[in-house]
């Protein structure tokens, strides 16, 4: 526990750092790094799990959507496009059989669009919506995410009898789940009354809620990659916390999910 507390103290500050005072350019550049790191745990799994790809092409084409879609020299539709089309061509060349051909092929997309998709979202959420407001809410968001998952883990040691996923994660309970859903809309709760009171207080429980649910469900995704490579944790880089995807699992869907809320439904003042 004191590892796992350590490595915390270390990493929240940096991530506080980047969402606070990088500028758009730094940002995309370690939301890149951070997602090189999770694909590289991403194509592990999927090799463990029997569907090796071509990692330089997994990377090459992370890259490339990131960049792509931040600067948009072509239209995002044909950026997509390209990317699945170059999947094939790439696997055309393979030697490999034609099943392992197209489990690979499959593999190498879905990790360029999870990752690069998913994480690309936090810089429209950061930037889109004016330099104070997207502050906020990625603050908000990073706050929800973490605080749900430590109350969820508490809550679920505590209190926690009826399974809520014994497939995919047998440790979590239907009471840690809903400890950390209500934890992590109370410390968005806070953080509007305390730093941010000119967010409407009902966009900030809403979004809360959206995020922390869709945050379970991204830390039910990742469990899935990891029963079908039958590990534990995505790696052991992070000291008593497994892998970076292991960390960011949840971040990933709440981050497009968050984007769209605010995209559809926020307006600010």
């Amino acid at each position: 526990m004191l590892v796992r507390i350590a490595s915390a103290l270390v990493l929240i500050p940096l991530a506080l750092g980047v969402a606070l005072f990088a500028p758009p350019l730094g940002f995309l550049l370690a939301i890149g790094a951070a997602g090189t790191l999770c694909l590289r745990e991403y194509l592990d799994l999927a090799a463990r799990a029997g569907l090796g790809g071509r990692p330089g092409f997994a990377y090459a084409g992370f890259w490339v959507l990131l960049v792509g879609l931040h600067f948009q020299p072509v239209p995002p539709p044909a950026l997509l496009g390209g990317l699945v089309l170059g999947g094939f061509v790439v696997t055309l060349g393979s030697r490999a059989g034609m099943r392992e051909r197209v489990a690979g092929m499959t593999a190498d997309l879905s990790g360029i669009f999870y990752l690069g998709l998913c994480l690309y979202c936090a810089l429209p959420i950061r930037y889109a919506f004016g330099d104070d407001v997207g502050r906020a809410w990625l603050v908000i968001l990073l706050a929800t995410i973490w605080v749900g998952d430590t109350a969820a883990l508490f809550v679920g040691r505590a209190l926690g009898r009826s399974p809520f996923a014994p497939v995919l994660s047998p440790k979590k309970t239907n009471e840690g789940a809903v400890g950390g859903l209500l934890g992590g809309t109370a410390a968005a709760v806070a953080l509007e009354r305390l730093l941010y009171p000119d967010l409407p207080l009902h966009h900030v429980v809403a979004a809360s809620l959206v995020i922390g649910v869709l945050g379970q469900l991204g830390d039910l995704a990742e469990s899935m990659l990891k029963r079908a490579a039958g590990v534990k944790d995505s790696s052991q880089l992070i000291p008593g916390h497994g892998g970076v995807l292991d960390r960011l699992d949840s971040l990933l869907f709440a981050v497009p999910a968050l984007y769209i809320y605010l995209h559809f439904l926020y307006r600010p003042a």
